[in-house]
């Protein structure tokens, strides 16, 4: 499962507008890495930059040797992102939307009771049965995370997943993550909580706000 990210004076420029100043780092799985600086600074940017989804316009941005591109289906299998909310089904029940997505991604357990087990991690098993509308800001949020990690990667790059969560959920979180990196995966995730930064391996700090260029 491990995988090597590796950035070298990567900067993004749109319309005249510096969303990520260069930036330069190496990271290898296993390891939880935090993703800060002020709001404005790129994190945003810089996430979708290694998901595939933003083009950088200078510099350098590798995954395990290779350019970033979503399109990828060897990509795809390495890489899971949370980064805008998730498609989600209004007329399927969590635990259904849950088991479809391991079954789409190939688990061969029991999807049903595996999904059951990983809403249950993340203290919102009693939802099951509900439908996303019926859920609040901060159940809607620990149902997209569900999604995300319950397809293989070994590289997940999160934008803030703690938002509209309690202390207690912040807790449920940090703890399905580090699963994920004691499995070997490398997880890089942008947040401003102190709570999550104190358990990190590692920081990337941006210190750059958006500017003309």
């Amino acid at each position: 499962m491990s995988v090597r990210v590796e950035c070298r004076d990567l900067s993004v420029v749109v319309e005249d507008t510096a969303l990520l100043a260069p930036t330069s780092f190496c990271h290898q799985a296993p390891g939880l890495i935090a993703l800060t600086g002020p709001n404005g600074s790129g994190k945003t940017t810089l996430l979708k930059t290694l998901a595939g989804r933003q083009l950088p316009t200078s510099g350098q941005c590798l995954i395990d040797g290779q350019t970033p591109y979503e399109f990828d289906p060897g990509f795809r299998a390495t890489v899971a992102s949370l980064i805008d909310t998730p498609p989600i089904a209004r007329d399927m029940t969590l635990l259904e939307q849950l088991a479809l997505v391991r079954v789409s991604w190939g688990h061969d357990d029991d999807a049903f009771g595996a999904a059951q087990q990983f809403l249950d991690r993340l203290t919102i098993a009693q939802l099951a049965e509900r439908f996303p509308f019926e859920l609040s800001a901060g159940q809607l949020q620990l149902f997209a995370v569900a999604l995300t990690l319950s397809r293989p990667s070994s590289l997940l790059l999160l934008d803030e997943p703690e938002r509209h969560l309690d202390g207690e959920r912040v807790h449920a979180l940090l703890g399905v993550v580090q699963e994920r990196v004691q499995a070997g995966a490398l997880v890089i995730t942008a947040t401003h909580r102190a709570e999550l930064i104190a358990h990190t391996d590692s920081q990337i700090e941006l210190e750059h706000s958006v500017s003309a260029v």
